[in-house]
């Protein structure tokens, strides 16, 4: 039996004995005896409780309505296998087991049901007490039914903690076809704000929602990997057309390897007609290492009429190979891309075992500038000035003119640039 979509109704969770204690009127009750497990009234009653519990769960880390209303349609909530524990007929009390089942709606979440509802359940700390079949997350339930004589009303909640009933709201989210707020809806006065530390926090609550209650952080999901979001880089400019807040946030991942990369999210804001509106966004953009991403990022002007972006540098080193290079994030046609990555220091001798490995290695160091031009240039070009061996062939401090591809949205490599093959 199914129960509906998580509910509508705000639900207040007791961490005492009897959590979960909701208390529904129900006509048909039996008064003479105790509930039976598998009656519909106990059942209903049950199904009310765990759906009012993930939504209050949900209300309360989910600010937004739109991203709130997708997360709602994420599970569907039923239990199977009932059976009774002991039966209590002088308190007319039974207690029962079953299996919680949440059942991902096919249209909620990533064609690999399974592979991702594992992953979250590991990052959550439920694996040990969940099930993963399929789309479905199954974990064993115990609980108590009450009726009261003179009143004909069923108590029913559950006797012992549920992780996957506290969990169940945030994998919600995690699961949720949005991948954070939509352009345009942001809290009309944000920008008026005196700060902007608060103005920050206040963009942080309203992209990710408030922190997670377990881990203390705002979690979002990319892949298969799980996020605790901080805001990296902040700063409000102000423009012709307005105030500008340019914001980059970072994310560490919640369990890391040496090939676990990283998170990173822009957005700008602005004030077009006097509100506050989220003018652009970036995808959620997967770089660094051991779960790390860069928190080095600049804001710089990157072409005319103040269109700013950002750059930072990343270090990568494993088995012999390390390379830094500079990364450049900017807002093209309504978004925000990775418009270049460029190498600044590359060398793999460390994976040479023998004269003929190196004679074809790697070695070599680079330095990049934005060069303003007297141009109405949505994006300067950047120059770029390569120094040392690559693939065994010498390069002697030659510069190199990146130029910005409109319909690729991003800087393409002049023609004879020498490091063909690194980064495509």
């Amino acid at each position: 039996m199914k129960f509906g979509t998580i509910g509508s109704v705000g639900f207040q969770c007791f961490r005492s004995a009897l959590i979960l204690f909701v208390l529904a009127i129900l006509a048909a009750c039996n008064s003479q005896r105790s509930p039976d497990c598998n009656d519909p009234s106990v059942i209903s009653a049950l199904e009310r409780s765990a759906n009012e519990f993930v939504e209050s769960e949900l209300s309360a880390g989910i600010t937004e309505p739109t991203f709130l209303a997708s997360a709602r349609k994420v599970f569907q909530l039923h239990v199977e296998g009932l059976g009774t524990t002991s039966t209590d007929d002088v308190n007319k009390r039974v207690t029962c087991t079953g299996i919680l089942v949440a059942s991902l709606n096919p249209s909620a979440g990533k064609e690999d049901h399974q592979t991702r509802l594992r992953s979250l359940a590991r990052n959550l700390g439920v694996a040990e007490t969940v099930k993963v079949d399929g789309g479905q997350l199954r974990t064993e339930i115990h609980f108590a039914a009450v009726s009261v004589a003179d009143t004909h009303a069923l108590s029913v909640g559950l006797t012992e903690h549920s992780p996957l009933l506290h969990r169940l709201a945030t994998m919600a989210r995690m699961t949720s076809l949005e991948s954070g707020l939509p352009i345009g809806v942001m809290p009309p006065n944000l920008l008026e704000l005196l700060d902007v530390g608060t103005l920050t926090t206040v963009l942080l609550d309203q992209v990710y929602g408030a922190s997670d209650k377990n881990l203390g952080c705002r979690l979002v999901s990319a892949g298969t990997d799980l996020y605790c979001m901080e805001i990296a880089h902040s700063v409000i400019k102000k423009t012709v057309d307005g105030k500008r807040l340019y914001a980059v946030a970072t994310g560490r991942a919640i369990n890391s390897a040496h090939v676990t990369p990283g998170l990173v999210e822009a957005f700008v804001v602005d004030d077009k007609g006097g509100k506050a509106r989220l003018a652009a966004k970036s995808p959620r953009l997967q770089m660094g290492a051991w779960g790390e991403a860069p928190d080095n990022w600049k804001l710089k002007l990157l072409g005319a009429k103040g269109n700013w972006g950002w750059t930072a540098h990343e270090h990568h080193q494993q088995n012999g190979f390390s390379i830094d290079e500079t990364i450049f994030l900017g807002q093209h046609d309504g978004s925000i891309h990775t418009l270049a990555q460029v190498p600044t220091d590359y060398d793999d001798t460390g994976n040479c075992e023998d004269k003929k490995c190196e004679r074809s290695m790697s070695a070599f160091k680079t330095s990049v500038r934005i060069e303003p031009v007297s141009s109405n240039a949505a994006f300067y070009p950047l120059l770029v000035t390569v120094n040392g061996r690559y693939k065994g062939k010498q390069i002697n401090s030659t510069t190199w003119k990146m130029v910005f591809d409109e319909p690729k949205h991003q800087y393409a490599y002049p023609q004879g640039w020498p490091l063909v093959g690194l980064f495509e």
